[in-house]
């Protein structure tokens, strides 16, 4: 009998989605769990890869960080946090379950990119 494929999700990721994915397994001081995320890659690039770069949304309660300026709080009715620009991922969007939740605005957006240029610059 023939093995059936596994079933490959008809989501793309894209740039501006915020997405739930899973974040494990991670080590060290990588964030963990499934938690939402920004994605910074685009669509093209994840058609081509299979894979989305994303920077963790995380509610920064006991994250340092909070008052730094350089998390970006998520002004969205779907979505409560902050996303962290200074740990950014690439994962595999399918087997990491990728999920569409909603847009980030695009001034948020736009601020979460240039912390990351600035980073590798």
């Amino acid at each position: 009998m023939a093995e059936k494929s596994p079933k490959i999700s008809p989501y793309v990721p894209n740039q501006q989605d915020i997405i739930y994915i899973d974040f494990d397994p991670s080590v060290g001081h990588e964030i963990r769990k499934r938690r939402p995320a920004l994605v910074l890659s685009n669509q093209g690039y994840s058609r081509m890869t299979h894979l989305v770069v994303v920077a963790p949304i995380t509610h920064a309660m006991n994250n340092s960080l909070r008052e730094s300026g350089f998390l970006i709080r998520v002004n969205n009715e779907k979505i409560d946090g902050f996303v962290n620009p200074l740990q950014f991922f690439t994962y595999d969007f399918q087997s990491h379950h990728a999920e569409f939740v909603s847009l980030l605005d695009t001034p948020s957006f736009v601020r979460a990119k240039q912390t990351i240029t600035d980073i590798l610059n």
